[in-house]
């Protein structure tokens, strides 16, 4: 176990998040700068740039066998991820769901102890679906612990899309207040394409909330040069300030990261090391403790140690291990070897210590609530399932009632001859009779939908007797009739018998 915050300048831990939060002291942190996920529901693949040495995998693999994880499944159980070692993909999955990504204790807490954060959980789950919420539980229970972290005259910078911009930002007032919401502030970044069919899409999001009233604004080092043509001045003929450049607003314009650039590591969301200095210059003064939890681009501790601040670093993947490294080595000589005006390098002997999943600060202050978990995360489930039944399992069931075709509309998973591929692949696990109407998760409540279905059916909350009507009328049933789908009724009796079965077998006591 390592010392707290103030010791612990220029760590990376490679950890679960919530781990390493539940570890430090009150009111220990700064700044909190993240790029968390952002609910796109869909996995980045990208490739390193310039491509994986067999060095740095050699190096990767070392430093995983040191702590006792010589393979996936160990990465599993120490709680983190197993680098991927072809062609040194840099990936990461956003996709959420409710029964893979949520753990009871998340919710008994939320519900104990922030009854107006669970309201905005819940309402979110009646209104947007399973998969939203889950994404917002999941980054709560994060929330919780950096706010507690943070110094009264500390700040958090959240970047963010128009995907979960508008969730987040209610589920954070509900925990910072929202008379400590300071900024939505605009990146617009220019580049990319234009779209013919709405307003082409060409900025982030980066939500800054502050701790208390007290929070730090240099507002002096973060002004912007006015851009002046020859002979022009102001109308009234005066100077005065103007020599400081204007008052930040809330758009920053500022290039993303391109694909020529040096600075770039082949993960496909990378922020440039820039927009962080700016964050970084605005809300903390040389010294100050910078934190990013979600650091596997590096960007953040890199502007931190141009900038003469300490700064502790964590993320769930050891391919961070590697993009850190380089990221430090470009930017110790500026991109292209040489100092870049007055832009200032890396301190040349800056030593970076990386911690194991097990390798956590020691809490030097008294918590009324101690970290729920002293050890690694177990994998992300339900600590008390949502069913006897697991889920892959639960699907597999009921796919079989209907010869491995969706409920909804007879999609399935066909070979070109039209033979039906019997595999799970494909299909999404949706309630029949819906949550917010009362629906359970028990097995004989549940239904196999094709994805598109089933988001169309989670977002307006119906039944699914109700919408096969629907989807029939508009033509989109991929069989002649709807008598060609599963009899419900039928399915339902299998799926009770199936289930009283299973309680009988493990010994499970109650009503259904």
């Amino acid at each position: 176990m390592t010392k707290n915050s103030a010791s612990l300048n220029r760590n990376l831990f490679i950890a679960d998040n919530l781990n390493l939060l539940e570890h430090l002291d009150n009111e220990s942190i700064d700044l909190i700068c993240i790029d968390p996920p952002f609910a796109k529901n869909q996995t980045w693949v990208g490739a390193l740039r310039p491509p994986l040495s067999d060095e740095e995998r050699e190096q990767e693999l070392a430093t995983l066998a040191d702590w006792g994880i010589r393979n996936r499944a160990e990465a599993a159980d120490a709680g983190i991820e197993w680098p991927d070692g072809e062609n040194g993909l840099a990936k990461f999955q956003d996709i959420w769901r409710w029964e893979d990504d949520v753990h009871e204790d998340w919710l008994q807490k939320i519900k104990r102890k922030y009854k107006p954060l669970n309201r905005v959980i819940k309402a979110t789950r009646d209104t947007h679906g399973e998969d939203t919420a889950a994404y917002l539980t999941y980054m709560a229970i994060r929330l919780i612990e950096m706010h507690r972290v943070l110094k009264p005259t500390g700040s958090l910078y959240l970047h963010c899309d128009p995907t979960a911009s508008h969730y987040l930002k209610a589920m954070m007032d509900a925990i910072f207040g929202q008379e400590n919401f300071q900024n939505e502030i605009v990146w617009y970044y220019g580049g990319g394409g234009a779209s013919k069919k709405r307003f082409a899409r060409k900025h982030d999001i980066i939500l800054f909330y502050a701790k208390s009233s007290r929070w730090t604004f240099n507002v002096d080092d973060i002004r912007v040069p006015y851009k002046w043509t020859d002979g022009q001045r102001r109308a009234d003929g005066s100077s005065r300030d103007y020599s400081k450049g204007k008052l930040p607003d809330d758009v920053i314009e500022l290039h993303g990261v391109m694909p020529w650039s040096g600075e770039r590591t082949g993960y496909p969301t990378q922020k440039p090391v820039a927009l962080a200095e700016r964050i970084i210059k605005a809300s903390t003064n040389p010294g100050d403790i910078v934190l990013d939890c979600f650091a596997g681009c590096a960007y953040v501790p890199v502007a931190a140690e141009r900038n003469g601040r300490q700064w502790i670093a964590c993320d769930i993947s050891p391919r961070a291990l590697t993009v850190l490294r380089r990221q430090f080595a470009k930017f110790r000589y500026a991109i292209n070897g040489e100092r870049q005006g007055d832009e200032p390098p890396l301190i040349a002997d800056a030593d970076v210590t990386v911690r194991s999943p097990k390798d956590l600060p020691v809490r030097t202050d008294e918590d009324p609530e101690p970290a729920t978990r002293t050890k690694p995360l177990e994998p992300r489930k339900f600590k008390q399932p949502a069913s006897i039944i697991p889920e892959k399992e639960m699907l597999e069931f009921l796919l079989d009632l209907s010869g491995y075709m969706a409920w909804c509309c007879g999609f399935a998973n066909r070979m070109p001859d039209g033979r039906i591929v019997r595999t799970t692949n494909n299909f999404h696990l949706d309630h029949t009779d819906p949550w917010s109407k009362g629906g359970s998760n028990q097995i004989p409540n549940r239904a196999p939908m094709c994805p598109r279905h089933n988001i169309q059916k989670s977002n307006r909350g119906v039944y699914l007797r109700e919408y096969r009507e629907e989807i029939a009328d508009a033509g989109e049933m991929l069989v002649n009739t709807t008598d060609e789908l599963v009899d419900l009724s039928m399915a339902y009796e299998a799926a009770l018998n199936r289930h009283s079965v299973e309680r009988a077998k493990r010994g499970v006591q109650g009503k259904l």
